[in-house]
């Protein structure tokens, strides 16, 4: 297949016509690695794969002092989100109040501490890194600062575990839970922490991976005539996967980051097939083992992910309901499903429909995230809901395990290889390894 230019579109989705002239950039798609000139961007324009849609580059304006900006307000809503009360409930005259870092501390107290250092690293931690990272990338490019490509590496490497939107999701599930018999009251670092999802969402929208990449060091262009419209692996070239640079198959490390570089993923079926069978194999208790116990005036009732759901829709919750019922059984089945699925078309060799595919898989790659929600809102339960034998909510088993699918599946995600799906033939095993 023989592909000419790329197409560029504005920020607005309206198509724009290429300039007959490309620039002198030779890029490789990571989702189906096809070489191609890069096009020449305008303020506002972004540049997609000509063959699955990926997005390769976009012109920002401001590059550099817009992500600064937008993270520094990010990392200073989360400082008053936990200086600040965050949240308190009401309940016969008894009220318990909760601040934000209380959400992964009261698990410690729980007994909980592998629940609540995932927690601590979701909403906290990791977020904050990201956030501090860009500062420091930006401010290191103007400044000549160390330790720049590391903190590239690691930013992107650590982007997809930053859960501060779900979080919110589950305050609110959590608030649609407990109104109709709890006064709830938002605190100031509650708001803050609104503003800081959205000034954390806002930094990644303004950042782009391989304009970054381009401005810490250029982008190594092959030393021998490469072809635009064919894969990468037919004329010798192999992408690296940290900083996207091109690097000669024979080449063991990137020119550019130093990164370790492989023609494709080493043994990505087989990785991606056993966390699918261990997230199988953890879902069945994470589903059978409660997920929660709520001690209400001396009564203890334990319940799982299903049982929620259940008692959600016959409250009347019908939206909250819908939405665990995806979150937690839909989603993780169908993903699980999907990746077995994608697999068996990876070893085809000849995979059919890759342009279905490699859009599935990016679809799944984005929302199996989601089905943390529901840990999370076990954690804010845990948190808020304090009132010894008159109320008290405490996780269980079930959640952590729970936790642990979602982990396994996204990582499952992450060692498959899409570009497998667009190799043409097997005679290219040997060199994929």
């Amino acid at each position: 297949m023989s592909v000419s230019s790329n197409y560029i579109l504005d920020f607005q989705g309206k198509v724009k016509t290429p300039s007959s002239a490309p620039t002198n950039e030779l890029v490789l798609c990571r989702h189906c690695d096809l070489l191609q000139y890069l096009p020449p961007l305008q303020m506002g324009q972004e540049a997609h794969c000509q063959r699955c849609d990926l997005k390769l580059d976009a012109r920002q304006p401001e590059p550099m002092l817009r992500p600064m900006l937008y993270a520094s307000s990010a990392l200073l809503m989360l400082l008053l989100a936990n200086l600040f009360p965050f949240v308190s409930m009401g309940v016969a005259g008894n009220r318990s109040e909760i601040h934000f870092f209380d959400t992964s501390a009261v698990l410690f107290g729980e007994f909980q501490q592998g629940l609540a250092i995932l927690v601590w690293l979701f909403i906290q931690a990791i977020p904050a890194f990201c956030m501090a990272a860009v500062i420091y990338l930006h401010l290191g490019m103007r400044y000549a600062l160390p330790f720049r490509m590391w903190f590239a590496r690691v930013l992107y490497m650590l982007k997809p575990w930053s859960m501060v939107d779900i979080f919110l999701m589950g305050l609110l599930i959590s608030f649609v839970k407990l109104v109709s018999s709890a006064d709830i009251s938002l605190g100031a670092s509650f708001w803050a922490f609104c503003l800081f999802c959205l000034f954390h969402l806002r930094t990644f929208q303004v950042l782009d991976r391989h304009a970054l990449w381009a401005r810490i060091a250029a982008n190594p262009q092959p030393q021998f005539l490469a072809k635009a419209g064919q894969n990468g692996l037919q004329q010798q070239l192999k992408l690296c996967p940290c900083c996207t640079a091109l690097v000669p198959v024979q080449q063991t490390h990137c020119s550019r980051c130093h990164t370790k570089v492989n023609a494709r993923f080493p043994a990505s079926l087989q990785r991606t097939l056993a966390l699918l069978v261990t997230a199988c194999i953890l879902y069945i208790p994470a589903n059978l083992l409660p997920i929660m116990r709520t001690v209400s005036f001396g009564n203890i009732t334990d319940s799982t992910i299903i049982s929620g759901v259940i008692l959600m829709w016959q409250d009347g919750a019908y939206p909250v309901a819908l939405i665990i019922l995806l979150a937690s059984v839909v989603i993780p089945v169908l993903k699980i499903i999907i990746m077995f699925w994608l697999c068996y078309l990876a070893s085809q060799p000849l995979a059919r429909k890759s342009h279905l595919s490699t859009r599935v898989f990016r679809l799944v790659d984005w929302v199996g995230r989601w089905s943390m929600v529901d840990v999370l809102v076990v954690a804010i339960m845990a948190a808020l809901v304090r009132f010894d034998l008159l109320m008290s909510v405490y996780p269980g088993v079930g959640a952590l395990l729970f936790a642990a699918v979602v982990i396994t599946t996204m990582l499952a995600a992450v060692s498959f290889d899409p570009r497998l799906l667009w190799d043409t033939s097997v005679t290219e095993e040997g060199e994929r390894r």
